[in-house]
C-alpha cells in the first residue's frame, strides 16, 4: 500500500509552499510509486454543491466558470520555512482518473479486491457492495459519520458499523446537520410545482416542510445549515437568498443586488456565513445574519474554490484546481497563512471537499494520479499550516470529507470495480 507523508516546519506562523517553485519555501520530492485522489464536499465540507443526488453510474465533474482576468492572490513575504515531501511506494497497482472536465466516463482497472479496500490509518473502512457513489459527509453529536450515498444519507457509528439510513423522498439537494443532528435538505415537488425545505430527526422522521413558493429554475436550492438549526438557501443562477429559523418560519427572503457571490458555503453558531466570488478577481466573504458583506478578501481561482468556517469565525478556503492554494483568515478577514500545494509528479490532480473543526485544524480530501495509478487522498492541516496525508488504495477517488473535534478526518469516495463505482466510506487517524 502507497502512502505519502508531507512534512512542513514554519517560521513566523506562515505556512511554506510543499513542492520545488512553489510559494516561499523550497521542497523536494523523493520516490518513484505512489498516487492521490480527491473528494467532492462538503463540506464542510459542506463543500459540495446543494443541487439533486448525481447519477451513480457517472463520473463527478466539477463545474466550470467563465475565466476572468484580473488581482491575484496576496502571498506571505516574511516566510522563511522549508518544506519536505516523502513520498514511499508499496505494490505496483494499476489504475486511472476521470477527467473532471469531461462528459464522458473513463473508468480506470480495478484495484483491489473491494472486500480489502482500504486506507493507511485507517481506524475502520466501509465500501458499498451496490453501485453508489457520496456527495458529502458530515459528523455529528455521537461521533456518528453522516453520508450521502445515490439518494440515501448513511449513518455510521463510531466503528464504522452501518446504523441507520434516511430516504428523503427525490428529487433532493442535501443540505446539512445541525447540532441536534437533525438533517435539512432541499425538495423540488414536481408534481405541484413547488420548492420545499424538509427537517428529519435522526430516525429519518419528517418534523417539517415548508413551502419555498413555486420551481423557477432547474434547481432546489442548495441549503447551508448552522448548528441551532438556522438554514440559509441559496441558488447560484439568481440573486435571491432566503434564511429560516429551526422551526422552518421564513426570517427573511430577499434579492442580493449585484450579489458577488454564487452561494454560501457554510455558517456558524453566530449566523456568520463564509462565500466565494470565483474567478481570477474572486474572493472569500463573510456574511452577516442579514447577508451583508462584513468582510471580503482576495482570492483567485479558476474556475472554483471551496470553503468552511468554525464557530470561532476562522475560514479556510483553497482553490479546487492543481497546484492547490490554502488560505487561513481571523475572524475579521485578515490573513494568517497561506499555502500552495504542488506535486509535479501527479497528474489530474484536484480537490474535491474541505472541512474544518473548532480546533483550528482543516482537512482536504483530494485525487490525483501517479504512474497510472488514481488514488483517494485527505491531507490533514494544523491551524499554523503543517501538513499530513493519508492515501488510499489504487483505483479510488475522493469525494467528501469531515472532521472531528480530535483531528479524526472521515473520507468518503468511490472505489472502481469491474461493474462500475462503489461508495467507500473510512476514518482516518
Amino acid at each position: 500500500m502507497a502512502w505519502i507523508v508531507w512534512r512542513s516546519m514554519h517560521a513566523w506562523g506562515v505556512a511554506a509552499g510543499l513542492l520545488t517553485g512553489c510559494g516561499p519555501g523550497t521542497s523536494t520530492v523523493t520516490g518513484t510509486d505512489s498516487s492521490d485522489s480527491t473528494a467532492a464536499e462538503s463540506s464542510a465540507s459542506d463543500t459540495g454543491p446543494g443541487t439533486d443526488f448525481p447519477d451513480p453510474t457517472t463520473s463527478g465533474a466539477t463545474e466550470t466558470g467563465a475565466t476572468e482576468t484580473g488581482a491575484t492572490d496576496p502571498s506571505p513575504t516574511d516566510a522563511t520555512s522549508q518544506s519536505t515531501v516523502t513520498v514511499t511506494s508499496g505494490p505496483d497497482t494499476d489504475g486511472g482518473h476521470t477527467d473532471e472536465t469531461s462528459d464522458t466516463v473513463s473508468m480506470p482497472d480495478p484495484g483491489v479486491p473491494l472486500g480489502r479496500f482500504t486506507c493507511e490509518g485507517a481506524r475502520w473502512s466501509f465500501v458499498e457492495p451496490t453501485l453508489s457513489r457520496p456527495g458529502h459527509a458530515r459528523i455529528d453529536s455521537r461521533g456518528h459519520m453522516r453520508v450521502t450515498s445515490s439518494g440515501s444519507v448513511l449513518d455510521f457509528d463510531m466503528d464504522g458499523n452501518l446504523v441507520g439510513q434516511i430516504d428523503p423522498p427525490k428529487p433532493w439537494g442535501w443540505g446539512g446537520i445541525d447540532a441536534a443532528d437533525n438533517l435539512y435538505v432541499s425538495f423540488r415537488d414536481e408534481m405541484a410545482g413547488r420548492k420545499r425545505l424538509r427537517k428529519f430527526d435522526v430516525t429519518g422522521a419528517m418534523l417539517w416542510e415548508n413551502d419555498r413558493g413555486p420551481l423557477d429554475s432547474d434547481f432546489s436550492g442548495r441549503v447551508t445549515v448552522a448548528p441551532d438549526g438556522t438554514t440559509l438557501v441559496s441558488d447560484k443562477f439568481s440573486d435571491r437568498l432566503e434564511r429560516y429559523d429551526a422551526s422552518g418560519a421564513v426570517i427573511w427572503d430577499k434579492v442580493i443586488a449585484d450579489k458577488p457571490f454564487r452561494e454560501p458555503s457554510a455558517m456558524n453558531s453566530a449566523g456568520v456565513a463564509v462565500a466565494l466570488g470565483h474567478g481570477a478577481d474572486g474572493a472569500v466573504l463573510a456574511l452577516a445574519p442579514d447577508a451583508s458583506v462584513l468582510w471580503e478578501h482576495p482570492f483567485s481561482s479558476q474556475p472554483e474554490a471551496l470553503a468552511d468556517i468554525d464557530e470561532s469565525g476562522h475560514v479556510v478556503a483553497v482553490t479546487r484546481d492543481w497546484p492547490a492554494r490554502v488560505i487561513r483568515l481571523a475572524p475579521d478577514g485578515a490573513q494568517q497563512w497561506f499555502l500552495d500545494l504542488e506535486a509535479p509528479e501527479l497528474v489530474d490532480t484536484y480537490v474535491g471537499a474541505i472541512a474544518t473543526n473548532d480546533a483550528g485544524q482543516t482537512a482536504l480530501a483530494f485525487s490525483g494520479t501517479l504512474n497510472g495509478a488514481a488514488m483517494a487522498m485527505a491531507m490533514r492541516l494544523t491551524p499554523n499550516g503543517d501538513t499530513e496525508v493519508r492515501v488510499c488504495d489504487s483505483a479510488s477517488e475522493a469525494q467528501a470529507i469531515a472532521i472531528d473535534e480530535a483531528g479524526v478526518i472521515y473520507l468518503a469516495g468511490i472505489v472502481w470495480a469491474e461493474d462500475g463505482e462503489h461508495l467507500f466510506a473510512t476514518a482516518l487517524d
